[in-house]
């Protein structure tokens, strides 16, 4: 009897569990000729399976669409040879916009795809997704450029929705960005591919505001940014973040944190990832626009707390790493505050191999009275184009370019081939090897208004004979061990300016160096002590 009870409760219990449904969208009276409008009988599959969950499938064909809005507990599955192709009429995207307060909505109020407080949802499959980006229809006027953008469709915008999946499809030209994720929790993106070319704003990923986000196995190429992290609302924060195991293309930068920075960034992971300038060529009138490969920013208030970069090859961006705090101020609604500049401390990048595209070196950039923070960088290899000029090699009180838009460019005529460093407290730099395909009057690493920071085991090679390779301006508590040297400079270090103090080099090789320490602008001796070199 008790074992006729359980098997009574066993079948209540499955039968008190929903029946997932699947759908074909044909039977809902779309066609695949990718001529027939067919957004109608689409979103009526789609409302359907929402009712109680389930799978939209879509079977081998072209199926041509306006927006399209997603329910709780929906899969989108398009099959092997299923095309899912926007519109190019504008009036088939109606305005969707979103009620999350955010700079966002200054520019955008449309898409191919939209979900706005939806749990559970999912865009699979093999097929593709096609935004028909560069059509006519589309084009961005240059001479208005925030109509334009508005005008301009997303193909995917998912806003305020917990577990989200995007995996297995093809995402190909949008009119503006490709997907944007805004205020979402708990987002997978796996596999996908992405091909963003054509039109201005083709970013390839925005994770803007969220928090518990995966982008695995994933190749992006694209006009604008590639991968995008934002914050365009000071109330909420992008955090626990993975990007692994992705190939990266792009004519602008590959991996960025911004430039929308009002709130938080905390806890991100980035490994196993080759970037490089992509082969197709930019929208832009500025055809070498090809920016950073690693851009990392706050310029409207943001904590950027904890950021991990691992494992990571580069080719052909113009500069490596960018690391800016500044305080740009941008209000993320109109009428509300501006906030103070943020904090960017806790950076660590390791096991990085970059190959430069053009003079513009490196950085990482504070403001006096807001440095960068504990910054570490571990096994890093740059091979930089060289060629700098002498100009460029003696410039000094640049400014602190505070207003100017944070991008890798602001710095092109800093006195560095490798890297330039302003307004850090806090940096380590361990087997670090720069060189300079060409001969360069600028030194290798210039160092400004930095504290306490470590430079153990490096290699800097073939700037002029006459540049040194590394410059202290205004520096304290630093300390620089193990060079090994690669030909012949007259100076390891060149210490400028009256404030710099305790600064000591011990356990390296000074013998191919004419003067080891130079000191310039009123440098005082006393600040250098060697210890312990031969």
């Amino acid at each position: 009897m008790e074992r006729i009870k359980k098997l009574i409760m066993g079948c209540l219990l499955l039968a008190a569990v929903p029946v997932m449904a699947t759908v074909d969208v044909l039977s809902f009276g779309a066609k695949g000729d990718g001529k027939t409008l067919c957004t109608t009988a689409i979103q009526a599959a789609i409302d359907h399976v929402g009712t109680q969950g389930g799978e939209v499938r879509f079977p081998s064909g072209t199926y041509l669409t306006g927006t399209l809005i997603l329910k709780d507990n929906v899969t989108l599955y398009l099959e092997r040879g299923a095309i899912l192709l926007g519109t190019t009429r504008l009036e088939d995207y109606p305005p969707t916009p979103s009620r999350y307060v955010s700079h966002i909505n200054r520019y955008t109020h449309s898409s191919l795809i939209y979900a706005e407080g939806v749990k559970n949802i999912t865009i699979a499959g093999e097929g593709i997704i096609d935004g028909q980006g560069t059509h006519t229809n589309f084009k961005a006027d240059e001479n208005d450029v925030l109509k334009s953008i508005l005008r301009r469709p997303y193909i995917i915008r998912v806003i305020s929705c917990d577990q989200v999946k995007v995996s297995g499809i093809t995402l190909k030209n949008s009119p503006a960005w490709m997907q944007h994720y805004q205020n979402c929790t708990n987002i997978l993106v796996d596999g996908i591919t992405v091909f963003n070319h054509g039109n201005y704003n083709n970013d390839g990923i925005d994770i803007d505001n969220c928090k518990n986000v995966r982008i695995v196995n994933s190749n992006f190429d694209t006009d604008d940014d590639a991968i995008c992290f934002k914050t365009t609302n000071a109330t909420g924060k992008c955090e626990n973040v993975v990007v692994s195991n992705c190939v990266i293309a792009s004519n602008c930068n590959a991996l960025k944190w911004g430039t929308e920075t009002n709130g938080a960034f905390l806890n991100f992971t980035v490994n196993n990832c080759a970037l490089w300038r992509s082969e197709h060529s930019t929208i832009y009138d500025r055809n070498e626009r090809t920016l950073g490969a690693i851009a990392l920013e706050t310029v409207d208030g943001a904590l950027v707390d904890g950021i991990h970069i691992d494992n990571i090859v580069s080719n052909g961006f113009m500069t490596p790493v960018f690391i800016r705090l500044a305080d740009r101020g941008r209000n993320y609604y109109d009428g509300g505050p501006s906030q103070t500049a943020g904090i960017l401390r806790n950076v660590s990048i390791s096991n990085m191999t970059a190959r430069m595209y053009g003079l513009v070196t490196s950085s990482i950039s504070g403001l006096a009275g807001h440095p960068v923070q504990n910054v570490s960088l571990n096994n890093i290899h740059i091979i930089c184009e060289g060629g700098g000029s002498k100009e460029d090699a003696h410039r000094r009180n640049m400014g602190d370019r505070n207003k100017e838009y944070p991008e890798t460019l602001i710095f092109a005529d800093a006195p560095a081939y490798g890297l330039f460093i302003r307004n850090v407290e806090g940096l380590r730099m361990q087997n670090i090897f720069l060189e300079s395909q060409t001969k360069d009057y600028r030194s290798a690493l210039y160092c400004e208004n930095v504290k306490d920071m470590n430079l153990h085991q490096f290699t800097f090679e073939n700037p002029k004979q006459e540049a040194p390779l590394i410059i202290l301006n205004q520096c304290a508590n630093v300390q620089i061990s193990g060079n090994l040297p690669v030909g012949s400079n007259n100076a390891l270090l060149q210490v400028e300016g009256r404030n710099n103090a305790r600064i000591t080099l011990y356990n390296n090789d000074l013998s191919v160096y004419k003067q080891p320490v130079v000191f310039e602008r009123e440098a005082r001796k006393e600040s250098v002590k060697l210890l312990g070199n031969f």
